[in-house]
């Protein structure tokens, strides 16, 4: 149970990582109109997971982990950017916030499940 629990500790700290720490303030701002910030962001973040995985798994594990991160984190930024600079340039705060939150939802329970998934 506390290999697990670190383990999902530790993916959530990466994921901060590559997802805010990474993430330049031009790819944040311009991802909900360019593709080319979104994939900017994808890739840098995808590329964190492929070397972090290379720790954890071998480059086998390492290289479907990112794979599969890099496709299901651009899908879900494409759509979340979008919505979220709209209600951001329409004042909704609340639900901006509400927004950004269920997109970290949407990123971890990517990334428990593709671990999971991956070590069957």
């Amino acid at each position: 149970m506390k290999f697990y629990f670190l383990l999902a500790f530790g993916i959530i700290v990466l994921h901060f990582i590559a997802d805010f720490v990474l993430q330049t303030d031009a790819q944040a701002k311009a991802k909900s109109k360019s593709n080319n910030a979104l994939l900017a962001h994808t890739g840098i973040y995808s590329l964190f997971f492929l070397v972090a995985g290379l720790f954890c798994g071998g480059i086998i594990f390492a290289g479907k982990f990112a794979l599969i991160t890099f496709l299901a984190h651009t899908v879900t930024d494409y759509f979340t950017s979008r919505l979220n600079s709209w209600l951001w340039a329409k004042g909704d705060v609340h639900n901006f916030f509400v927004s950004v939150g269920f997109d970290q939802v949407l990123h971890y329970a990517q990334l428990l499940l593709t671990f999971y998934y991956l070590n069957q």
